[in-house]
């Protein structure tokens, strides 16, 4: 026999059975393609990684605690529709929950939300909006469960999850659990968050630019340690004077209404708010004590000492900022930080047991110089999100949408204008006065207002980031309402940073449509300190309340 024949029966059963594997890894992929039944999702093999329950949750009222969203747009009905509810766990101890829609109802998209404060927990009322939109939505505790500042704080590895970790790791996951259920990737992912979630939002963007599409970064809390070492600042020059000079209730207020009325018209229309309180010439000693008069009506030197300080922000003995001061304008809101006669309870924990591990720690002994310096060191590249560097994110395609309103007491407003300049000059080099590169890939919207005042600052930004990601049509203008009982009393667009928000000379100051965006740094010698200065100077926001 030709050996080239008796060669040809073994060729064909090769080659059958190459066929026959290559039909089962078609069929392996076909299976992975193959959209999984709810129940079915415990059996998802993710590394690391163990699916605790998947629940098919019937149509019905909101089933959680805490309706009142925090960040979200509120809920338009208290109705939840129809899910898969997934729980799981990322090796060491990070749940995580990914709330999928039914298969109808899905709009192909995928959205993360944000922590506050600490985390600890899965804010429900953050996810329901987002699922009656039609999201597969997805948060996390970030690495450890409750309140309690014990025992995570002393855990490397939970600081680490909360600081960065969980977040990255609950995205991967919840992607392959969606692409299980559905058969199919989502088309774009997002992440969407405030406070503690903004800064989370700005650490993937600076870490991780694969996981997201485009990212929301509401007040974000991004320099943790200037926050809470600006909280140590309040209450020492506050309460810790000697005498002490606790600012709150009528003394605030007393402050805030001579704000108010030095710095209301600057920019050009009388309306109760401070649009942007960084120039504001307005000085402390205007309300200083003369003899006899009613101290009710005034401030002792201590007092006026005080909120120098206060609205000067932390620095160390050389004079050099840490972080920016509260801004004129929000003192209505500041009685949990300036008040005494102890520091606000996220700074206390955050220095006693994560930072120093010292039970017997207190505010009044912290060094500006020495202190600081040792938190930044041992902990600032765990939890600080001020990498300045988004060259990664824009190269990957993603959008940015930062916004911050200037009511926000947690964390000063004028910490953001100081990144997005930081992040100008990183991506133009250093030619500060062109933002045009940055804004094609990054806004930064800034709102009005300050306590007690009908500053606009409530929307919803994922519409404005969607329509940028999938169409590419970047916002020029956000509009904001003021919502008073209920009711919409007045709105105003948001422009993206330099421009400012501009009155047309015409019809009512509530309405929208007669302000216009302007560059207006070059006007005068003030107003360009508004487009470059760093600002050295529990509230309703964009969609919630601004939670440390």
């Amino acid at each position: 026999m030709h050996p080239l024949k008796r060669t040809l029966p073994l060729l064909s059963a090769v080659a059958l059975a190459a066929a026959g594997f290559a039909a089962q890894a078609d069929d392996r992929r076909h299976d992975r393609d193959r959209p999984m039944a709810c129940a079915d999702l415990t059996q998802l093999d993710l590394p690391h990684t163990r699916i605790v329950s998947a629940t098919e949750m019937a149509a019905a009222p909101f089933p959680f605690p805490d309706p009142a969203p925090t960040c979200a747009s509120p809920i338009a009905s208290p109705n939840l529709p129809a899910f898969c509810r997934v729980i799981g766990v990322i090796e060491p101890q990070i749940t995580f929950e990914v709330w999928l829609p039914t298969k109808g109802a899905w709009n192909g998209k995928f959205q993360a939300f944000g922590n506050h404060g600490f985390a600890g927990t899965i804010d429900y009322a953050d996810l329901g909006p987002e699922l009656v939109k039609g999201y597969a939505i997805a948060s996390t505790d970030a690495g450890h469960a409750g309140a309690d500042p014990l025992p995570w704080m002393q855990n490397r590895q939970q600081i680490i999850d909360y600081g960065y970790r969980g977040v990255h790791e609950m995205t991967v996951k919840s992607k392959e659990i969606v692409k299980a259920y559905y058969g199919k990737k989502a088309k774009y992912s997002y992440f969407n968050g405030c406070s503690t979630g903004g800064k989370e939002g700005l650490m993937e963007a600076q870490r991780y630019p694969d996981d997201y599409d485009g990212i929301v970064s509401g007040h974000p809390n991004f320099d943790q340690i200037g926050n809470r070492t600006q909280y140590v600042w309040n209450s020492q020059v506050s309460f810790g004077a000697n005498p002490p000079a606790p600012l709150a209730g009528a003394k605030l207020t007393l402050i805030n209404n001579a704000v108010t009325a030095a710095c209301d018209a600057r920019d050009g229309v009388v309306d109760g708010v401070i649009d942007d309180p960084r120039g504001c010439p307005w000085k402390p000693s205007s309300l200083l004590c003369t003899a006899g008069q009613n101290p009710a009506t005034c401030l002792t030197q201590i007092e006026v000492t005080a909120l120098e300080k206060i609205y000067a922000g932390p620095t160390d003995s050389r004079g050099r900022q840490i972080y920016p001061g509260m801004v004129k304008g929000s003192e209505r809101g500041w009685a949990g930080t300036s008040a005494g006669p102890n520091v606000p309870g996220t700074a206390d924990q955050f220095f006693k047991y994560m930072v120093f591990n010292d039970l017997n720690w207190n505010y009044r002994t912290f060094s500006f110089d020495s202190d600081y310096r040792y938190a930044v060191r041992n902990f600032g590249h765990l939890i600080n999100a001020v990498d300045p560097d988004l060259s990664e994110f824009k190269k990957k395609g993603g959008k940015l949408l930062h916004y911050h309103s200037y009511r926000s007491t947690t964390h000063t407003a004028p910490k953001s204008i100081e990144y997005y300049e930081e992040v100008n000059s990183v991506m133009n080099r250093g030619k500060d006065d062109d933002f045009r590169k940055t804004q094609d890939f990054y806004r930064l919207f800034m709102a009005p207002g300050g306590s007690g005042n009908k500053g606009p600052e409530k929307f919803d930004p994922l519409p404005y980031l969607e329509r940028w990601v999938e169409q590419g049509v970047a916002p020029t203008r956000i509009i904001a309402s003021n919502i008073t009982a209920g009711v919409v009393d007045r709105t105003r667009p948001l422009c993206p940073w330099p421009q400012v928000s501009v009155y047309k000379g015409s019809g009512s100051i509530d309405a929208a449509e007669n302000f216009a965006c302007k560059d207006t740094r070059d006007d005068d010698d003030d107003h360009h300190h508004h487009g470059h200065g760093h600002g050295h100077d529990h509230h309703n926001h964009g969609h919630g309340h601004d939670r440390d």
